[in-house]
């Protein structure tokens, strides 16, 4: 901000307030106190193009100012504002504010890690006393969303979960237990010894409930429960192809007669006929499956007249009486 030169100021400032937005809002105000007044309005289309280039940036410098705060207190600032610091790195552009992303995201990374060390000691202890439901209820409160137990804790919680669920426990006690197992991430992997010997009616049916996130209680209880569903979700449906609009033949309907008049102020003795408007139907089309006369017709022969025989000579009158 000590950068820009003075006239830029007050734009940053609006800019850093509320973004563009902010300084249309600005604008606008300053345009109807200039009119108020009778003075020139400010020019609206360059201001805009001077707080667009310096969005990027105010942008910038206030992510550095965040990051370097961050930095200095890795170790008191909530994962969630540590976070927000991360994932907003894009804007680091030279090679010193690069150097400062990483070094947060390595703050990040090694709280994370330390809480995640921690959690899963208390997990551990927990179960070196033998307080399961404590241990259940710890693991339903990871320090980070993507935090999980390693493969030895989790077998101990199960197994550990497991027995403390058996038929000698009290009702209460067991009650307590299945509503920590079902917010644990070792629900579907526990297997309890058995319902206690004094179940209520609730409890069985608070059982039978959770079922389907205990699938070992379904055996227990002599009830089948669906298989989850696949990761990968239902199938899809292939898209049907479009229907070819079917065409009908259209009733028939009366046709047009000829115009009697073309206006209705002075009608007019007689016009020449128009032709048919389009909205009359047109007549029926011959459907395909009817029989069709055949086009081609029988062509009779036609009979050559015969060359014509010559008839024999007459004899003259001579030869006949000679003969």
């Amino acid at each position: 901000m000590e950068s820009l030169p003075p006239e830029e100021q007050p734009i940053a400032e609006q800019v850093l307030r509320g973004g563009i937005p902010a300084v249309r809002t600005a604008l606008h105000l300053e345009r109807e106190k200039a009119a108020a007044e009778g003075r020139a309005a400010p020019n609206t289309d360059e201001l805009i193009a001077i707080a667009e280039a310096l969005l990027p940036k105010l942008k910038a410098a206030e992510w550095r100012d965040r990051a370097e705060a961050a930095a200095a207190n890795a170790d008191e600032i909530s994962l969630r504002d540590l976070r927000s610091v991360v994932a907003g790195a894009d804007s680091a552009r030279d090679d010193e504010t690069r150097t400062l992303a990483v070094n947060v995201r390595e703050a990040l990374e090694r709280r994370v890690a330390a809480l995640h060390s921690e959690w899963s000691h208390e997990i551990g202890k927990n179960l070196d006393e033998n307080r399961i439901l404590r241990a259940l209820r710890l693991s339903a409160r990871p320090p980070d969303p993507a935090a999980r137990l390693d493969s030895d804790l989790s077998r101990r919680l199960t197994e550990a979960a497991g027995q403390a669920m058996s038929p000698d426990a009290p009702a209460d006690r067991w009650a307590a237990l299945l509503d920590a197992v079902v917010v644990s991430p070792v629900r579907r992997l526990v297997l309890p010894l058995g319902l206690p010997s004094d179940a209520t009616p609730d409890l069985k049916r608070t059982a039978h409930q959770h079922s389907g996130s205990v699938p070992a209680l379904a055996k227990l209880l002599g009830v089948s429960i669906t298989p989850p569903p696949l990761p990968s979700g239902p199938p899809r449906r292939r898209p049907e192809p479009p229907k070819s609009p079917s065409r009908r033949p259209r009733p028939p309907g009366p046709r047009s007669q000829p115009v009697e008049s073309v206006s209705p102020v002075k009608p007019v003795a007689s016009v020449e006929p128009v032709e048919q408007p389009v909205e009359q139907p047109v007549e029926p089309v011959v459907p395909v499956e009817q029989p069709v006369e055949p086009v081609e017709q029988p062509v009779e022969p036609v009979e050559q007249p015969a060359a014509p025989v010559a008839e024999p000579a007459q004899p003259a009158p001579g030869e006949a009486a000679l003969s």
